[in-house]
């Protein structure tokens, strides 16, 4: 009886470390915009291979003891894909209003501003009520609250697939305002890529942005949360950052 009892506890102990080794062992599977551009994602082949999303992607992975695997969807499908999927962990970048229905979220680690930028052929605007009724810059399927919060049925959209297109409509002279996140206009401006002549930028909102964990996830929030803040603590994020400043 004892000889069975220990058999059964030694079949029971090889079993649990079996499963912990495939757990160190399986990716983890990060999701990513296929609308994200640069700073954020830069694309080879429908594969992210740089960015500010590749690297906090990398850096995640290697603390939480994995590797990274980038899984490029249309913006669409992010959300179904963290409620009913089964390889999609997390997708970082983002904030609990712009994925309505995903729960799960890490601390925020990412800083950024959302900007409104005015051609100087039309007066600066000085608060966003005065934009009322006029045709501005926003991209394809991305949630802007505060201005719908501010203007209501005054906030007339004019879509683009990312924030480079309405860029080059502000450049050409096709829209007079537009909405960018002042990471990638800094970015875009430092290549030198559109010729404008702006006002002062209308700050938005300044937020740092999290990760939307998967429910399906095997890593736990707590898990996410102590990589991210190992992070912080040795300054992996500003590095990262400061890579595309």
């Amino acid at each position: 009886m004892k000889l069975a009892r220990c058999r059964w506890l030694v079949v029971q102990a090889v079993a649990l470390l079996c499963a912990a080794l495939a757990h160190a062992r399986a990716p983890l599977h990060v999701l990513v915009d296929n609308s994200t551009e640069m700073p954020q994602g830069r694309f080879e082949r429908g594969y992210l291979v740089g960015g500010i999303h590749f690297d906090v992607g990398q850096a995640l992975a290697g603390k939480l003891g994995r590797e990274a695997n980038f899984r490029v969807l249309p913006r669409k499908r992010v959300i179904d894909e963290l409620l009913h999927g089964q390889q999609a962990d997390l997708i970082c970048g983002y904030l609990p209003q712009w994925l309505p229905g995903v729960t799960a979220w890490s601390r925020p680690f990412l800083p950024d501003e959302q900007w409104l930028l005015s051609d100087r052929t039309v007066p600066a605007p000085r608060k966003l009520a005065e934009l009322a009724g006029q045709r501005i810059g926003t991209v394809l399927g991305f949630v802007y609250p505060e201005m719908q919060q501010q203007l209501g049925t005054g906030f007339v959209r004019e879509e683009a697939p990312d924030a480079g297109a309405n860029l080059r409509k502000l450049s050409l002279g096709r829209m007079q305002h537009a909405i960018v996140g002042r990471l990638q206009f800094e970015y875009q401006m430092r290549l030198g890529g559109y010729k404008l002549d702006l006002h002062a930028p209308l700050v938005i909102s300044s937020y740092q942005s999290q990760c939307a964990l998967s429910r399906h996830s095997t890593v736990s929030l707590a898990e996410l949360d102590k990589a991210i803040a190992e992070l912080q603590a040795e300054g992996g994020i500003q590095r990262i950052l400061a890579k595309y400043r």
